[in-house]
């Protein structure tokens, strides 16, 4: 190898830290060929995964290198939210954090198709309820002084909640995680109700901040738009006519 090439590699080096995923499109803005990139996989220097992304060889691949990936070096709107960000913030205290199976990723955007392919992850990616920039935090990750962009708990409670149902998150596991959010900053929440465009998320969101009866719910918008109709929640459940819900049985107290 010219000693040109050999300090490309050293400087791509530089750029990319180990265990990041990166984007063939950042490759290329930083001067790297598709022919050069063809050159660093054949010799080992770097792995090719899937289509369009690459990663430092030896590396071991965690979610946080894609989703670094995904934000950093694609400078792609996306961010980890709802149960992922919940866990992360140690609301979720019974899940293994960093240990995740699945990843909540939130954005209006459609994903890449290299994040997709990567199999040895799992990614979930949601587009409701969208806040724009609102409640969203940096988070420090163990690669370098990178960080993460995540929702906060008041963001991340109310991106659950959109998911509650049947066939989705239990009410009765949600109620356990909303057990534990004890100090949210009801500013930001009420900036957050004012924009949410979802019925459901409200309604639940208000019994069960009536139903814990936190410190932080007197200072909650009484003067939320809650939509009109009435709204199955759970099956066989007790409809609550002050949220116009049906909530299960135990939680008609």
């Amino acid at each position: 190898m010219s000693l040109e090439k050999e300090l490309k590699l050293k400087q791509l080096y530089q750029l990319l830290p180990e265990g990041v995923v990166a984007p063939s499109r950042w490759l290329s803005a930083n001067g790297y060929s598709a022919q050069l990139l063809y050159m660093y996989v054949k010799n080992g220097w770097l792995i090719k995964l899937g289509r369009g992304a690459y990663i430092r060889p030896a590396s071991i691949l965690e979610w946080q290198g894609a989703v670094l990936g995904l934000q950093k070096l694609a400078e792609l709107p996306f961010h980890v939210g709802g149960l992922s960000a919940l866990n992360l913030l140690g609301y979720a205290h019974y899940l293994p954090i960093g240990k995740e199976k699945t990843i909540a990723l939130y954005s209006g955007e459609k994903p890449p198709a290299w994040i997709k392919q990567i199999e040895t992850l799992s990614f979930t990616f949601h587009k409701k309820p969208l806040f724009g920039e609102l409640g969203l935090k940096k988070q420090s990750t163990t690669i370098r002084d990178w960080q993460i962009t995540i929702s906060t708990p008041e963001r991340a409670i109310l991106e659950l909640l959109y998911q509650v149902d049947d066939k989705g998150i239990t009410f009765q596991f949600v109620s356990e995680i909303f057990e534990l959010l004890t100090t949210l900053s009801p500013r930001l929440l009420n900036e957050l109700l004012q924009n949410c465009k979802s019925r459901k998320v409200k309604r639940l969101f208000l019994f069960f901040t009536n139903y814990y009866n936190f410190p932080w719910t007197k200072h909650i918008s009484k003067g939320l738009d809650l939509g009109a109709g009435k709204l199955q929640i759970v099956k066989d459940g007790i409809y609550n006519k002050t949220y116009m819900i049906t909530v299960p049985k135990e939680f008609n107290a």
